[in-house]
């Protein structure tokens, strides 16, 4: 297993119902993507990919698809890590990101 991340992918308002469908349907036959579901919100739809090698990697070729206008990477981290990161952005000065 290598990296996890989450992908918020969002697409273009010219993007039709035909063609959502393939992308989904295009978008679960990647040997990386271990789900992708429609979503109503922020975003069209979430998925969560295992890199082989990086998760930009997969990022940058999913942006490159026809129809994606949007992509946020949520990588998936440790609580270890997520504790000490959060920290050290709290004694630098820098305001958490992290909703109310």
């Amino acid at each position: 297993m290598g990296p996890r991340a989450y992908f918020l992918v969002t697409l273009g308002d010219h993007v039709e119902q035909r063609k959502f469908l393939d992308l989904v349907r295009q978008l679960e036959e990647m040997p990386e993507v271990d789900f992708v579901d429609p979503v109503i919100g922020k975003c069209d739809m979430v998925m969560m990919v295992d890199a082989p090698v990086t998760v930009q990697a997969i990022a940058n070729k999913l942006r490159a698809r026809e129809g994606i206008e949007d992509l946020e990477v949520l990588r998936v981290v440790g609580v270890l890590e997520h504790y000490y990161h959060s920290k050290r952005r709290k004694t630098l000065g820098v305001p958490d990101a992290s909703p109310a």
